[in-house]
């Protein structure tokens, strides 16, 4: 038995504690005392601590797991998509137009009528082929059952999947867009869908990495408000807690109307994640740059300010990234739309200047690699000789392919790094299902482990649940094949549990408090709807959480328990 002194406020026992320690014990039962770990061990000796006071939790031979920190969690999308009406399941473009029927008929007319994409969550595959025409519907289509209402089905948001983005309005929709035979194309990313005659067919086609209609030709479309983006996080929040997330790393950054809503949920105490934020500049210049971080620099440097439940540290720089997208997402700003944050473009030299402003005053740097790699580490490596920045834990975001020459340098910059396993292996891992080469240097953990390279799990909320991204990374399956990529790099049940547990706390400098069931850390964790070592792997993504306690206080419970 492991403990702390004085009488708990709450046992868990009878069951089994995967604690994600160094030792690797799983232990029966353990003791909550304020809002920490006051004691793991035996059910005797758990018990035996208890008093008059104690509430004794029967676990029923359930699992509790360290909570989850989802270190690329994307939170505040999750509610967002409940404000739109769902498309999902629908198999016919017949279907679909009964769908927009009856939103319609519980609408006035000139009311716009806006829906979440055609296909289903979290990452719509395969579309359009899902429907039985193997195409979207057109604007003569909606307009049937929609002539006096202005109807828009978005687009994906293409990182949910991959380009292109495919959105349809009906007539009424682009006459308030201004969008007609004449309206040429803002860009040759964006593609204004047209009849033989030349008239717009209402499908408009967007191929940027990160889509820019409702920023340009669509941008009448009504924007999601404060208050629903307040609702939005806190239904998020309970989403997160019911699949056992108890923490949040938003290493892509967040702008200032995201960050609103989250210190509105502060003020009142309504958080129930932990979340730590990166912040997303929208600068202009290098010059912009170290002016705001020459004033408020010193709020998000080093391991970041607030408390344990909100805590705003570093920025998100862009490396490269598109122009006409940055322009086109920067002129609406505040509005994010889905992202959430804002659209940079920072060719090398001026991605260069801004780490090493970001170096001068401390701040930590997140930015996404996954095709830039060897770009940006002698970038960092330039900065690394002047000012040493080994211990400052700059992020690797959506890294996929890491050669061991890489490795070594990131190990000697103690650069961290993000993976998101479920994109990279099953979502797109079918060009790597015949070359075993480069699948062996997609999001190779094992060779991570081996050389000691520290690393997390994001979900990127693509599923939300957590429990998808850890089987993709026990099982590196490709959805098309079946095909294990790489299989000897297939980590452990376990191996995995701590990337999303242990690995997590150590993108936000708190393994010492956090991400493990030790007696001092702070008492964050899920009790399991089956047992993680023992499911089937094919059931491991519809694990989720009977009970989820944040510092020891009970924020999700369904009642199994």
């Amino acid at each position: 038995m492991t403990s702390r002194q004085g009488v708990p406020d709450i046992v868990l026992h009878n069951g089994k504690v995967l604690t994600s320690a160094a030792d690797g014990v799983v232990h029966q039962a353990l003791a909550v005392s304020g809002n920490s770990i006051q004691a793991v061990g035996s059910d005797r000796d758990m018990l035996a601590l208890s008093g008059a006071g104690t509430e004794a939790i029967d676990l029923q031979g359930r699992t509790v797991i360290p909570g989850i920190i989802d270190i690329h969690a994307h939170m505040d999308r999750e509610g967002l998509k409940r404000a739109c009406p769902s498309l999902e399941g629908l198999r016919s473009i017949d279907d679909i137009l009964a769908a927009i029927k009856r939103l319609v008929d519980q609408t006035t007319p000139g009311e716009w009528v806006v829906t979440m994409p055609v296909g289903d969550p979290p990452s719509y595959v395969d579309v359009p082929q899902t429907l039985q025409e193997g195409r979207y519907p057109n604007r003569w289509e909606l307009d049937r059952v929609s002539p006096q209402n202005p109807v828009y089905i978005r687009g994906i948001w293409t990182p949910w999947n991959v380009p292109p983005s495919v959105a349809v309005a009906n007539s009424l929709a682009l006459r308030l867009a201004g969008i007609d035979c004449d309206t040429p194309s803002p860009d040759p990313s964006v593609t204004i869908d047209r009849d033989a005659q030349g008239e717009p067919t209402g499908i408009l086609i967007d191929t940027a990495r990160f889509p820019s209609l409702e920023f340009t030709l669509m941008k009448v479309v009504p924007r999601f408000t404060h208050a629903q983006r307040v609702e939005a996080l806190k239904e998020s929040m309970t989403l997160y807690n019911s699949v056992g997330t108890t923490g949040t790393y938003e290493g892509h950054g967040v702008a200032p109307e995201v960050l609103r809503a989250y210190k509105e949920l502060w003020d009142e105490g309504r958080m129930t994640v932990r979340s730590h934020m990166v912040l997303s500049p929208a600068w202009r210049s290098v010059k912009e740059a170290a002016q705001e971080m020459d004033r408020w620099g010193h709020s998000a440097s080093g391991a970041g300010y607030g408390d344990d439940m909100l805590r705003i540290s570093g920025y998100y720089i862009q490396y490269r990234g598109s122009r006409y997208t940055s322009r086109a997402r920067s002129a609406e700003l505040p509005f994010t739309g889905w992202a959430g944050f804002a659209q940079s473009y920072n060719p090398p030299g001026r991605f260069r200047r801004l780490v090493r402003l970001a170096a001068q005053h401390n701040l930590r740097v997140n930015t996404i690699v996954r095709d830039n790699l060897d770009e940006v580490l002698s970038i960092f490596e330039e900065v690394h000789r002047d000012m040493p920045i080994d211990g400052r834990r700059w992020i690797l975001a959506h890294i996929r392919e890491t050669t061991g020459r890489q490795l070594d340098r990131i190990k000697a910059m103690g650069l961290v790094l993000e993976t998101i396993p479920l994109t990279e292996l099953w979502l797109r891992g079918g060009p790597l299902a015949d070359d075993s080469q480069a699948a062996a240097l997609a999001v190779p953990h094992q060779t991570y482990l081996e050389r000691g390279v520290p690393f997390g799990f994001g979900t990127d909320n693509k599923p939300y649940n957590p429990f998808m991204t850890l089987w993709s990374a026990v099982t590196r399956q490709e959805r098309h094949t079946g095909k294990e990529l790489a299989p000897e790099q297939r980590l452990s049940r376990l191996e995995g549990l701590k990337a999303f547990t242990l690995g997590g706390a150590y993108f936000t400098f708190d393994e010492d408090r956090r991400g493990s069931l030790e007696p001092g850390k702070l008492a964050d964790l899920a009790v399991l709807s089956d047992d993680l070592l023992t499911v089937p792997e094919d059931d491991i993504p519809n694990l989720h959480s009977l009970l989820t306690m944040v510092g020891g206080r009970v924020v999700y419970q369904n009642g199994e328990l």
